[in-house]
């Protein structure tokens, strides 16, 4: 923000339920939710005038949910599922401690592992379930966009923490997209793996009808995880009415996708449009083809993708960039895949996230990733 004039509003400012104006017809509003064994989590919800998100401060400043005007363009998620991390056992990876928690529409995964646990480790690592320091929430506004912006010291295993997290979420008035940025830092004198990345559910009501995913890869290179039944066609998205069980995983290496950052949902974002570097998307489009949820990332910070299928009681459709295969660290340090911020270092990671009622902003999309494909 380059702007002269900057407002800063502190999480200590704003009063429960009591929405704050901000320009071009946004608000942010903090909420008290108590949660099926009573404890309390803050819930900021924010909007720019037409795309509006919650942000889970207890539970890694997660996005909770997101509405591009009045239309949900995440799953439908049942609130018994919305945990303080008090109440998640992380060491149940037999009953997958982390899923019973898992609620949001952007969870954190890592910053310790993405994906299976070990002696020490908890599947998906404990990101998602670190509470933020409240005093470190504000949101800050110009003539032009808002940030929200937080710390979150990591919850790790021990009883101090190995990592801290900055994060800031970043969206520009009027617009249907948000910038999530994770920056993690390395609070030890020794080096640390950073293994993160994100599980993102863009599948709301506008895919109940059917669609599909639209990757820049070829189906023969999406490698089914975990020896589930294949599926006749793996980029299908099935309607609402459709059972999906077991629970289908791709893993695969996202090509680079040529013209992403000439678009504006890239530009106006400063961290995302610098430093020439590769960027990758992927999108869940209707079969009318007339709505579509989108993530843009660039390669540099996660280079590699998964993502998972499953509906049963829910429709899960997720896209999840990270870093390494879902495997476990003494295999990915067998593979070479770890990689290591240094002591008292730091490393960054962004997304974009969008979505689009705009059948020409579909089509182009869908040309740039699909001509990618290789």
């Amino acid at each position: 923000m380059n702007n002269k004039q900057i407002n800063i509003l502190m999480l200590a400012q704003m009063q429960p339920d009591i929405p704050h104006a901000l320009p071009g017809g946004g608000f942010v509003t903090v909420t008290l939710f108590t949660d099926r064994f009573g404890a309390q989590l803050h819930l900021l919800t924010v909007s720019n005038g037409r795309l509006v998100f919650t942000v889970i401060l207890e539970r890694g400043m997660d996005i909770g949910e997101i509405w591009l005007a009045s239309e949900k363009i995440s799953w439908e998620r049942d609130k018994r599922h919305l945990l303080h991390p008090e109440h998640v056992d992380l060491s149940d990876n037999e009953h997958s401690g982390w899923d019973s928690g898992f609620y949001a529409a952007v969870a954190a995964i890592g910053p310790e592992i993405f994906g299976t646990p070990d002696e020490v480790r908890t599947v998906h690592g404990t990101g998602s379930y670190s509470p933020a320091l409240l005093e470190s929430i504000r949101l800050v506004w110009d003539e032009r966009q808002i940030c929200l912006e937080g710390s979150v010291p990591v919850r790790g295993y021990g009883t101090l923490p190995v990592y801290e997290k900055t994060i800031r979420i970043i969206t520009n008035y009027g617009a249907a997209v948000l910038f999530r940025e994770d920056m993690v830092r390395n609070l030890t004198d020794t080096a640390q793996p950073v293994d993160d990345g994100y599980h993102i559910q863009l599948s709301g009501a506008f895919i109940s009808g059917g669609g599909s995913y639209v990757l820049p890869v070829t189906a023969k290179k999406l490698l089914l995880h975990d020896s589930a039944p294949p599926e006749k066609d793996p980029f299908a998205v099935y309607a609402a009415e459709t059972r999906l069980d077991p629970i289908r995983c791709y893993q695969y290496v996202p090509e680079p996708v040529e013209g992403l950052s000439d678009l504006p949902q890239v530009r106006n974002y400063c961290a995302a449009a610098g430093d020439g570097q590769e960027l990758t998307a992927e999108m869940l489009v209707n079969t009318g083809n007339d709505a579509a949820a989108y993530v843009i990332r660039s390669l540099q910070c996660y280079p590699r993708s998964l993502l998972a299928k499953r509906a049963i009681e829910d429709c899960m459709y997720a896209l999840e960039p990270c870093k390494t295969r879902p495997n476990s660290m003494k295999q990915k340090t067998i593979d070479g895949e770890v990689v290591y911020v240094g002591p008292r270092d730091q490393c960054t990671g962004w997304i974009i996230l969008g979505a689009t009622r705009d059948r020409v902003e579909i089509d182009n999309l869908t040309h740039l990733i699909r001509s990618a494909a290789r």
